[in-house]
């Protein structure tokens, strides 16, 4: 355990140096430019820079004041950006600045003295542009404008009367293009514990990978083809495939703050770690989904939370079979400083395993550190 407290005090530690680099540079940086990016905010003069566009509000670091402060486009009378920013929306790339808002709703925005009309909700990728920011960071998201994600990472380490070494890894990865979206999502638990004089007990080793690409023929509406490969040695699982396709409606309150459900056909087939004891077990399967995120702004001591999950269910077509795959999430996420986000992770995990010393259900609960991008 004191590893482990060292450990974490070590992320801590370094985090916080991060921050403060962070903060001292763009400080160093805002004294030495007199050009800011200026919004009106109910007759109140605010100079700074846009940090990010959120789905009802917009993320603004004011000059010489640490921290970021949301403003929600409602009380916004005028923004006008002396810095150009990189803005992707509908298949479109561009690059000015912002003279104005219309309507709470559009920005009118520069583009070498030609002004066009983006509406905010149409806006995949907003971020400062490498004539203003060349850092090694910045490029990177100006060169991947439609891509987002998230990594995060959590382990222990134990050392006493007992020996525990554990590792959690998740990844989201999203690329979306117009009606076109991509989703990978892989999730990696590893665990071992070892007691004094006893040999080494491995409790977890497991991977998922879930590969879904939609295609929104109409706004709202998408058709969506998926795969999801699996181990888990533990649980007596050595390989499971299950390809899918179906139909799925999102339904959008906001852009951080959505719901969707789906329906299709899958096929399902397991390998089992003792092939003489289980056989592989394939089978016909329906797809049942919901999952959505909602993003709480203005919440107290944390500021920014948000709240994402999805339950998958694969029930068997095929009779009398009583086989089925359930798989539930539930993230709280809670943003640290930019870039850093710190995580739990809850996962319940539910099947027709064939050993009943296993059983059909799982719960875990993971605390991670992430970074976003």
């Amino acid at each position: 355990m004191p590893y482990f407290k060292m450990i974490i005090l070590f992320i801590l530690m370094y985090t916080s140096l991060f921050s403060s680099d962070y903060i001292d540079t763009q400080k160093n940086r805002e004294k030495k430019d007199v050009i800011h990016d200026i919004i009106i905010v109910h007759g109140m003069v605010l100079k700074g820079r846009i940090i990010s566009l959120g789905s009802e509000k917009l993320s603004f670091k004011l000059a010489y004041c640490d921290g970021e402060n949301y403003i929600s486009y409602e009380d916004i009378d005028s923004i006008v950006t002396k810095y150009n920013y990189q803005i992707s929306y509908n298949k479109k790339e561009i690059v000015g600045r912002v003279l104005g808002i219309v309507n709470n709703k559009s920005l009118r925005v520069d583009i070498d003295g030609n002004i066009i009309l983006v509406d905010i909700e149409d806006i995949d990728n907003f971020i400062m542009s490498v004539k203003d920011n060349n850092s090694i960071e910045n490029q990177i998201r100006n060169k991947l404008p439609y891509s987002k994600g998230d990594i995060s990472i959590g382990f222990e380490i134990e050392q006493g009367s007992n020996q525990k070494n554990k590792l959690n890894l998740m990844m989201n990865l999203w690329h979306k293009k117009a009606e076109n979206e991509l989703h990978f999502f892989v999730d990696y638990s590893y665990e071992t514990t070892q007691k004094e004089d006893n040999e080494k007990i491995q409790n977890k080793d497991e991977l998922t990978v879930i590969i879904t690409d939609r295609y929104f023929y109409r706004e709202n509406d998408y058709y969506f083809l998926s795969f999801m490969g699996e181990f888990d040695r533990p649980r007596h699982i050595q390989a499971r495939y299950a390809p899918s396709f179906g139909y799925g409606h999102k339904f959008r309150y906001a852009k951080s703050r959505w719901l969707q459900s789906l329906v299709g056909l899958g096929y399902i087939s397991t390998q089992y770690t003792n092939v003489n004891l289980y056989n592989n077990n394939n089978f016909i399967t329906a797809i049942m989904g919901i999952n959505g995120s909602y993003q709480f702004e203005d919440v107290p001591i944390v500021d920014n939370l948000v709240i994402d999950g999805g339950v998958l269910y694969y029930p068997s077509l095929q009779y009398p079979k009583q086989d089925w795959i359930s798989r539930s999430t539930l993230n709280f996420t809670v943003p640290i400083f930019n870039f850093v986000s710190m995580k739990l992770a809850i996962e319940w995990i539910n099947d027709s395993n064939p050993d009943p010393t296993v059983g059909n259900n799982k719960t875990t609960a993971n605390l991670m550190f992430g970074v976003d991008f």
